[in-house]
Order: C-alpha cells, then sequence, then structure tokens
C-alpha cells in the first residue's frame, strides 16, 4: 500500500492535470466571450451545464462503486477519462497558432511590461507553498487559520492596490464573501451520519445516502438552477442579481439551523424530507449566485492576458475557500464542536448551530458592499473598456501613487 506522503503526492499530481485543463479551457472561453459578451450568459450556461451533467453521472456511479468494490476501483476507471485529454490537445481543439520567435520575444516583452502580473504571480506561489509547508507539519488549527488569514489579507491588499479599480473592487467582494461563509462541514458530516450509539437525537443517515442521494439530488437541481438562470436572469444587471441571491441564501441557510437545533422533529417534519428540500432549494439558489460570478471572472481578463488574469482571480476565490475552512476550523473548536464518530458524543453537537448562524450572518454582511465594490452593469456588457482591457493595472492606487507610466518602459526594454 502507498504511504500518506505518496498518497498527497498523486493527489497533487490529480489536481495539477484538472487545475491547468480548467484554467487553459476557461482561459479560452474568455477570450471568446469577451469578443461577444452578449452571449456571455449562454456560454457560462453550456459549459457549467456541462461540468454539472457529468458531476451527477459521476456521483451516481461512486456510491455503488465504493460500496461493492472498494475505493480503488474508482480510480482505475477515472484513467481513461484522464487520459482523454491526449486526443484534443493533440488536434488543437483550442485553436492555437504556433508563434514565430519574433511574436515569442513580443510576447515576452509585453509581459514584461506589465511587472504586476508576475509579482502577484510570485506572491501567490509564494503564500500557497507556506500555508501548504504550514499545513502539513503543524497540527495546530490556530496557527493554520492565523496563517491563512493574514496571507489572504495580504494578497487581497495586494490586488487591490496594483490592479485597476473595477478588477480590485469585484476581486475583493468575491474574497471578502468566500473568506466570511466558514465552513462547517466536517461537524456537518458526523451529525448526519452518526449513528445512535454516538448521537442518539441524530439523523443517523447512511453514508450512502448522505454522500450519493443528497449528492445526485443537489447536482440533478444544479442543472435547474444554471437553466432557469439562463432563461430568467442573464440580462439582469450584477448587482441586482447578486443582492436577490445572497438575500435568499442568508433566509434558506436558516433552515440548517432549524435541522442542527432538531426543530424540524418538534413540527413534525422528518430529517430526510426536511433535508432534501433545504438541499434543493439552497442548491438552486447557490447555483444563480455562483453563474454570475463566474461570468465576472472572464469579464474581468485583460486581452492578451487571459490564462494568466484567470488563474489569479481564481486563486483569489480559492483562498477565501482556504481562509473559510481553516478558520470555520478554529470558530467549531471554540465551541468545542469537536465530533469523531465515538461513542457518545451528542454534546459536540450542542453549539454546531452557533457556528452556522455566524457563517450565515457573516456572509450575509458582505451584501453592504454590493454598492460599492460591484458596478451596476447587465451581464452582457462589456466590462473592461479603453485602457484598462489592455492593461492589467491601468488607474490603479499603485499608478496614482508612483506616476508610473508604461508607455515609456519600452524605451528601457530590449528583447536580444
Amino acid at each position: 500500500a502507498l504511504g500518506v506522503r505518496a498518497v498527497v503526492l498523486c493527489f497533487f499530481l490529480i489536481n495539477s492535470q484538472l487545475s491547468a485543463c480548467d484554467l487553459l479551457t476557461e482561459a479560452s472561453y474568455a477570450e471568446q466571450l469577451k469578443a461577444k459578451p452578449s452571449h456571455g450568459p449562454d456560454l457560462m450556461t453550456f459549459v457549467w451545464w456541462g461540468l454539472n451533467f457529468a458531476g451527477m453521472l459521476a456521483t451516481m456511479l461512486s456510491g455503488p462503486l465504493l460500496s461493492s468494490y472498494g475505493n480503488q476501483v474508482s480510480y482505475i476507471l477515472s484513467m481513461p477519462f484522464a487520459l482523454s485529454i491526449i486526443y484534443p490537445t493533440l488536434a488543437n481543439f483550442l485553436n492555437e497558432t504556433r508563434l514565430s520567435n519574433d511574436e515569442v520575444k513580443r510576447c515576452h516583452k509585453k509581459m514584461f511590461e506589465h511587472p504586476v502580473m508576475l509579482l502577484l504571480c510570485v506572491l501567490m506561489f509564494f503564500g500557497t507553498s507556506v500555508m501548504t509547508i504550514v499545513g502539513i507539519l503543524f497540527e495546530s488549527v490556530a496557527l493554520n487559520a492565523l496563517v491563512t488569514a493574514v496571507f489572504g489579507a495580504v494578497m487581497l491588499i495586494t490586488f487591490s492596490v496594483l490592479l485597476s479599480p473595477m478588477i480590485a473592487k469585484v476581486n475583493a467582494f468575491f474574497v471578502i464573501q468566500t473568506s466570511l461563509a466558514l465552513s462547517t462541514g466536517g461537524a456537518t458530516f458526523y451529525f448526519f451520519t452518526d449513528g445512535p450509539a454516538q448521537f442518539p437525537e441524530g439523523p443517523h443517515f447512511s453514508q450512502a445516502f448522505y454522500v450519493s442521494v443528497l449528492g445526485v439530488v443537489s447536482a440533478a437541481f444544479s442543472l435547474v438552477g444554471i437553466s432557469t438562470y439562463n432563461r430568467y436572469m442573464q440580462t439582469w444587471s450584477y448587482r441586482k442579481l447578486l443582492l436577490l441571491t445572497n438575500v435568499m441564501a442568508f433566509a434558506l441557510s436558516w433552515l440548517d439551523v432549524l435541522v442542527f437545533t432538531r426543530r424540524n422533529i418538534s413540527i413534525g417534519i422528518p430529517d430526510r424530507l426536511f433535508v432534501i428540500g433545504s438541499s434543493v432549494s439552497e442548491t438552486i439558489v447557490g447555483q444563480w449566485r455562483w453563474m454570475p460570478g463566474i461570468l465576472f471572472l472572464s469579464q474581468l481578463c485583460p486581452k492578451g492576458m487571459e490564462a494568466t488574469m484567470y488563474a489569479l482571480l481564481a486563486g483569489c476565490h480559492n483562498l477565501g475557500s482556504t481562509i473559510a475552512s481553516s478558520c470555520g476550523a478554529l470558530v467549531l473548536q471554540w465551541l468545542q464542536v469537536q465530533p469523531s464518530g465515538r461513542l457518545d458524543e451528542s454534546q459536540q453537537f450542542d453549539n454546531l448551530w452557533k457556528a452556522s448562524a455566524l457563517s450565515s450572518l457573516l456572509s450575509f454582511a458582505t451584501c453592504l458592499l454590493l454598492p460599492v465594490f460591484i458596478p451596476d452593469v447587465r451581464q452582457t456588457d462589456t466590462l473592461l473598456k479603453g485602457h484598462a482591457e489592455t492593461d492589467p493595472s491601468h488607474d490603479s492606487l499603485w499608478r496614482r501613487w508612483t506616476g508610473y507610466d508604461p508607455n515609456n518602459f519600452p524605451k528601457h526594454y530590449h528583447v536580444a
């Protein structure tokens, strides 16, 4: 059997492939979207409907496979799908053109004309490496939360200072909102799947039901959410749609509080029916909130830098999720919510509802930032105009403070 480090390395390589394929395709459709912004919502619907449909099929198959054949079979069956990317890559499905030596030099020159992008890439790599090393070497929940929060603050400030105002504000909003949506997933899993010996008052879901049934239901209604978004909401303004969906998500989040306090039982609603109903509604609203965010990322990539900018913005979003996970674990520790599946651990769930309520309140509070950070434009409008279309730091705070003019840079830059 593989050791822990070998398994971690394998997962790292798996996610490296997924990330590379993900970012390259996202850069490709971001380029197409900027050329025809009126088709942006339709394009995003096509992409994410397909992703969620494939995810639903995978979830439907994974439960029976895990129950009948164990963990290894799922990975073996995934190999052909991982290899399937080779043909479209060799066949140039992304429609890339081979560059001459002079064109390569011009690309390098263009990158050096915008040192901001290089700096942000280096900072992102450095911070991610530090968080990974700290997470591996130290088990302290508080230390990991502190490191991720500090790095998140540094990146948020750096992005806000170095990037053009619209990119900086939109990125700041989504990073803050994602970071404040504290994760309680680990404790929630035990709340729903602990048996009578561990948690007599609990729902006592089987792991197959919790992972497969709820997973399939969520995936199926993700398709409903994406379809209704495309049918009814694609012409709405970003600000209007984000405000509505955040209010709805906040209201629905209190259904989780009802389950964690077992109020649904006292009013006569069975756990399975209640959880499936709340999962359906939260999934649909979650897709309504997710789609404009993805569209924003694609719209905010300057021309010729789609892959780099999308990677940086997506990296910030992932950083926010890491902060939410680390800080959520710290909050659960403070509230003494530390279930592990051991016998008679009912008291471990006494304060779980408080963590859920805090997460909902903090995430909803970011709605106060909407008028400041989110432009009041339609999703089919062009966001980057003029110099900002090709210059990621046009009119940034850094430019205003230093008076730096990129038009003077090529005079001092020579390509060998």
